[in-house]
């Protein structure tokens, strides 16, 4: 995995970002949960499709650009239309062309890597140290809710990497039936604790859904780029470099009140 982008602004910026936060709202992919680029290299091998994970980091950044401009590849396979599927496929598909793949191939694509995506999340990397940050966090008085994009099985699958003690509470699109950039998915949690707006911050990757989505709600946003995907784009969003980071920052900042 690519080294985390540095927070850009410094402590004192940083520092003002979390000031007054009491919940610490956090997408799942690229935030708690990192792409697995090599093991979808393999898998398009097996496929028929030689790629390497080099081209597939640099593919998911130019997919998320694709995103933003409206030009994300949708096309029709057995799976569209189920929870979290829709969203998913989009990001994969784009991925997989802008590595080379064919588009007439991506339905086939598409059908047998979500297969393996169900049976192991390809956002499967979990950071050093994340697990005690939220722990921290959460006995410093702080809510850490997931706000995710998913397909209904996020919270099963974060039992298993042992990350269920670091939340308070997991909201999965699939669950819920609301999608991030839809700001009522934010509202879930905002509704669970009883925080206003003006005390949440939330954590992503992604300007669309989690930048454009948090604002849309009124939230604090911040941007994670792990992959340097935004260098040089939305410079009005502040950047981090993670979670642990943050985590840390909002210990400090409620201890010296």
């Amino acid at each position: 995995m690519t080294a985390p982008v540095e927070a850009s602004g410094g402590a004192d910026r940083l520092a003002d970002l979390v000031r007054g936060v009491d919940l610490l709202c956090l997408d799942a992919g690229n935030t708690i949960i990192f792409f697995d680029h090599a093991r979808l290299a393999r898998l398009c091998a097996r496929d028929g499709f030689a790629t390497t994970a080099a081209a597939l980091e640099r593919a998911e950044g130019e997919a998320k650009y694709a995103q933003e401009r409206g030009q994300a590849v949708v096309v029709a396979w057995s799976q569209a239309g189920r929870p979290g599927a829709d969203s998913w496929a989009e990001m994969i598909a784009t991925m997989l062309v802008r590595a080379g793949l064919p588009i007439d191939r991506l339905p086939a694509a598409l059908d047998a890597i979500w297969v393996d995506h169900r049976a192991l999340n390809l956002w499967s990397m979990v950071p050093q140290g994340l697990v005690e940050s939220l722990v921290a966090l959460r006995a410093s008085g702080v809510r850490v809710a997931v706000v995710s994009n998913s397909e209904g099985k996020l919270e099963g699958f974060f039992e298993e990497l042992g990350l269920l003690r670091g939340f308070d509470c997991v909201v999965d699109s699939a669950l819920v039936g609301v999608e991030k950039p839809d700001p009522r998915i934010f509202q879930v949690a905002l509704d669970l604790f009883g925080i206003p707006p003006s005390r949440v911050l939330h954590l992503g990757d992604n300007f669309t859904t989690d930048v454009g989505g948090a604002r849309a709600a009124g939230l604090r946003v911040a941007l994670v780029d792990p992959f340097g995907h935004l260098a040089g784009r939305h410079a009005d969003v502040p950047r981090v470099s993670g979670v642990v980071e943050v985590a840390g920052a909002i210990v400090r900042a409620r201890a010296s009140r």
